[in-house]
């Protein structure tokens, strides 16, 4: 179990160093000791919201909120470009060496962010993060946002069964 988390607190540790310096993302060791980069892995980086809240307007750095309209409009991050549109892979920056792209979604039951950010690494970005924890942890954990409600999680879905006492 400390494995685990040695290799998540450095996989962490690896990309905000990257992100704060610049320097290619390198996310893991490989079988003969040489790093691998994203872009090797195929998989992007996840991070804590501490540390997104750190690189959040940084230059370079880009956030993409992968929720629908109605959680988007309720609450996101700060600066963050709503990307569930059909189109979405045209608002990825030009630069896919320089430029560092964070996705996120409501939570850590979301998948909607990590499959996005699969199509950015295939289509040759080199730093893809994702936050797990979404709008519902930044918000709950007490990250400023912007928006129109504190529970982005709220559904405008109908009520289909009601207690009856």
């Amino acid at each position: 179990m400390q494995k685990k988390s040695f290799a998540a607190f450095s996989t962490a540790l690896a990309a905000v160093l990257m992100i704060s310096t610049g320097s290619p993302a390198y996310a893991a060791d490989a079988a003969d000791g040489s790093k691998m980069t994203v872009q090797q892995m195929r998989q992007p980086i996840p991070l804590s919201l501490n540390k997104v809240s750190k690189v959040l307007g940084q230059p370079d750095v880009y956030v993409y909120d992968c929720n629908p309209e109605d959680i988007y409009e309720k609450s996101h991050l700060k600066g963050s470009i709503h990307a569930n549109k059909a189109d979405w892979m045209n608002l990825l920056p030009k630069d896919k060496k320089n430029s560092f792209v964070i996705l996120y979604c409501i939570n850590r039951m979301c998948t909607v962010s990590f499959e996005a950010a699969l199509e950015a690494i295939n289509a040759g970005y080199e730093n893809v993060y994702v936050m797990p924890d979404g709008i519902q942890g930044w918000v709950s954990n007490g990250y400023p946002f912007e928006g129109t409600s504190w529970k982005p999680y709220e559904s405008k879905a109908p009520v289909l069964l009601q207690r009856k006492d």
